[in-house]
């Protein structure tokens, strides 16, 4: 009886490793597919403020691209937002892209508190099909994505940043790789 309780002591702890193997392994795959995805910008589908859609053919093709996803009520997220504000000469050569799955009157009220429109080329955009987290592998906000300028119609992932973000060190990402 001893032998059999240990045999399946021994079985369910092999089984609990191959399943924690397996998931590991799973979301390593997916890591890399998403990874792989973002590495050029993925086809956009938001909703603009005045309920228009939003796609990629929206943005200016000879500026950097700078898509930050956020939530209204997220401390870090209002942290970014006041930093965006407080440099907007940083972001000059850039089109700046917030979005967000919450409400539209919540984005609204959160672009309006942190002057977001006086930046010199903003969009405040709503997630209305919830797909920005799926698609871009995001799990936290603020989540700050850096595309270069179109080439040959693709824009290239310069740099990500996870959690609140400088405009400093955003405006590095994209005149770096312009100088080089």
């Amino acid at each position: 009886m001893k032998r059999l309780i240990f045999l399946a002591f021994v079985g369910v702890i092999l089984l609990s490793i191959a399943a924690l193997g397996y998931k590991i392994v799973r979301g390593n795959a997916e890591k890399d597919a998403t990874a792989l995805r973002i590495r050029t910008l993925p086809e956009l589908h938001f909703t603009q403020e005045n309920g228009a859609p939003l796609t990629n053919t929206d943005f200016p093709p000879d500026k950097a691209l700078v898509i930050v996803h956020f939530l209204p009520d997220c401390h870090f997220c209002q942290g970014e937002a006041k930093e965006f504000s407080a440099h907007p000469e940083l972001l000059a050569d850039a089109h700046v892209l917030f979005v967000s799955a919450a409400a539209t009157q919540q984005i609204r009220e959160f672009a309006a508190a942190y002057t977001l429109r006086n930046l010199p080329s903003v969009t405040i955009a709503a997630d209305s099909l919830k797909t920005f987290g799926q698609t871009f592998g995001t799990a936290s906000v603020p989540t700050t994505f850096v595309y270069g300028n179109a080439v040959n119609g693709k824009r290239i992932l310069l740099k990500q940043f996870n959690g609140e973000t400088s405009a400093e060190a955003v405006w590095r990402s994209f005149t770096q790789s312009t100088t080089h």
